[in-house]
């Protein structure tokens, strides 16, 4: 009876709840402060915001930052319509209850042929678009069970003659309970001010640029350690998502894990748009100085602009492995 009251459920999310939002579509800019930079979570369907565990959580729950030592990681995505997505992080301990880490994502167009009316194959002229960000992380243990965290990001769009920059911050939370490792999470993502597009170039100082707001995001997640047994462990997530500039998403991931070595990842969107395929993701990790060495994939499809592509390596300390033991 509890699977049929489970499928039922799953079913009338994907059925009705996606049209809530949907009149928002389309509404934010810096878009690029959405793509996920770490394959552990992309591999899980996003479902990440109540997990810990690297230093990616500076970008998916600073709240979660205090169940990370010292560690630092660096990600590549390739995106869509060969654009090139880089991010890296790294967290440090201070004073036992405090963290410290630093971010920064940045993504490249390479050159872009310009084209105009009258010139469709190119007038052998290329501009470029870049976006980055990078800010201060900062997280705070108040107890054994309860931590919470902020980020500030600095953001800096480059479109040909055009810049705009702005600030954005994050905020986050992280419950974890003695009942399965049970966690809740809970994340408010790129709050900002709105953002509008400037040039200094005569030829476009009286177009009616508009301002519009980045793309901020509240979600709610909680995870669970599903199944042990000797060295084989499953772990369970669920997120909902609550955007701005689109309709309210549900994901679930679960990761298997085999005597922390390696781990498999699969996961599910419902309520995205023509994302209806499973995402999967696949990670290994082994001894290397003071610490381990943790190298993941991830492979998202999305409908008409295909598979991407994530890759992961980060470098975390033996006082890591403890802390999520504990």
């Amino acid at each position: 009876m509890r699977w049929w009251w489970i499928t039922g459920l799953a079913i009338g999310w994907a059925q009705f709840l996606p049209n809530l939002g949907g009149q928002r579509v389309g509404i934010s800019a810096l878009t690029f402060l959405k793509i996920d930079p770490s394959p552990r979570s992309v591999g899980m369907a996003g479902a990440s915001v109540a997990m810990a565990g690297d230093p990616f959580y500076a970008y998916l729950n600073p709240g979660a930052l205090t169940r990370v030592g010292a560690g630092v990681g660096f990600s590549h995505t390739f995106w869509i319509a060969g654009l090139d997505y880089s991010y890296a992080a790294f967290s440090l301990p201070w004073r036992v209850s405090h963290r410290l880490g630093w971010q920064a994502q940045f993504l490249n167009s390479g050159p872009i042929e310009r084209r105009t009316e009258y010139q469709s194959q190119g007038t052998g002229e290329y501009f470029y678009a870049t976006y980055w960000a990078t800010g201060p992380v900062y997280a705070y243990e108040f107890s054994d069970r309860f931590s919470a965290g902020g980020s500030f990001k600095l953001v800096r769009e480059a479109l040909d003659v055009f810049q705009a920059t702005t600030w954005v911050v994050d905020v986050g939370f992280l419950y974890w309970t003695d009942v399965r490792d049970f966690r809740f999470g809970v994340l408010v993502q790129n709050f900002g001010p709105n953002s509008r597009l400037r040039t200094r170039d005569k030829r476009y100082r009286d177009l009616p640029l508009d301002a519009y707001p980045p793309p901020t995001l509240f979600a709610l997640g909680a995870a669970i350690r599903a199944w042990t047994h000797d060295h084989h462990k499953i772990e369970a997530a669920l997120q909902l998502n609550h955007p701005n500039d689109n309709t309210e998403n549900l994901r679930f991931g679960v990761e298997y894990q085999y005597a922390s070595v390696l781990f498999i990842r699969a996961g599910q969107k419902l309520g995205v748009r023509e994302q209806y395929v499973p995402t999967a993701g696949v990670g290994l990790m082994r001894g290397w100085g003071r610490g381990r060495i943790r190298i993941d994939y991830a492979a998202e499809w999305l409908a008409r602009l295909g598979l991407q592509h994530r890759i992961s390596i980060m470098w975390l300390s033996h006082a890591d492995q403890e802390k999520t033991r504990e």
